[in-house]
């Protein structure tokens, strides 16, 4: 359905009705966690595109996940502009939990520039990330990356910016239910993370897997390409049901597929880059192969203007 600001709501599963919660750090329900995506759609960026071919610059379809018990609730991400960070904040709210944990999956600034929105809204929740990934994202603190993303969207970017704390353990839980932390290291970014609930086979994938959506490549390399994929093959060794890619096209299902889609894009785009006679080549031969696929900007395929 329709959410704040046009942003859009998928629910994937029920949601329990809310009570007082008990005394107990265990299980203490039949019902199991359940899991909302918040899909905001593609912005405009201000610039040129960097490259004479391809949609105008813009920034792809990003998600945030809600994970939720009876009682309590973890959010994976927190978008990257004011006017997305505050309607996730109220749609959050919607779901009357107690947010107890943001988590963050990798050091891309759209993914966490939205952070002190949502802890302003619910100051009692606490936000973690790998210290691999914290240490990363303190590029996005340093002046020349703000300078860039106040740049591109003038008056969308928080005043305030903080990092999430580094947690150094493996798991956290959600009403005694276990959260696993699957490092993963070098996907479309350094230290990249997914997240994966082993009670209900959810992977939260981060941008590890992206679903119907180009790929950023951009930063990439044939060898660090050779390690996202090893990656998409751990997360696929889980036998996941559901599986949310930190970009996806608005509507898409949440399906398992996404893993085998994601490498299969990044695979042809080792197999094509080897023959391409010309960046625009690629680009072309790229697109045909999936026609149907949001953001066909060009600098998901060769890096991020200004970067």
């Amino acid at each position: 359905m329709d959410g704040t600001n046009g942003l859009k709501e998928t629910t994937r599963v029920p949601t329990p009705a809310a009570s007082n919660k008990p005394e107990s750090n265990t299980p203490e329900s039949t019902n199991t966690l359940s899991v909302n995506v918040f899909t905001a759609p593609g912005k405009a960026m201000v610039g040129e595109r960097p490259k004479p071919f391809g949609e105008a610059l813009a920034f792809d379809p990003i998600t945030s996940t809600l994970i939720f018990g009876d009682y309590d609730a973890v959010l994976v991400d927190t978008m990257g502009t004011v006017s997305e960070a505050e309607a996730l904040a109220a749609w959050v709210a919607l779901h009357n939990r107690n947010l107890e944990t943001i988590y963050i999956t990798h050091a891309h600034f759209d993914h966490f520039y939205g952070l002190s929105i949502l802890l302003d809204r619910f100051p009692g929740a606490r936000a973690i990330a790998t210290p691999e990934a914290v240490n990363a994202m303190q590029m996005s603190f340093t002046p020349v990356v703000e300078r860039l993303a106040r740049r591109m969207f003038p008056g969308q970017v928080a005043t305030k910016l903080i990092p999430p704390q580094p947690y150094a353990n493996d798991t956290f839980t959600l009403e005694g239910y276990e959260l696993r932390i699957i490092k993963q290291g070098r996907t479309d970014s350094p230290d990249s993370t997914s997240l994966y609930v082993p009670s209900i086979g959810l992977i939260v994938a981060g941008d590890v897997v992206y679903n119907q959506c180009r790929i950023y490549v951009g930063d990439t390399t044939p060898e660090s390409r050779k390690n996202w994929i090893a990656d998409l093959d751990r997360l696929a060794a889980l036998n996941p049901t559901m599986v949310i890619a930190g970009h996806k096209k608005p509507g898409a299902p949440d399906s398992p597929s996404t893993i085998q889609e994601t490498k299969r894009y990044l695979q042809d785009f080792d197999r094509l880059q080897k023959t391409a006679k010309s960046e625009q080549e690629l680009f072309d031969q790229m697109t045909e192969l999936y026609p149907h696929w949001v953001a066909n900007q060009s600098w998901l395929m060769f890096g991020f203007p200004g970067a």
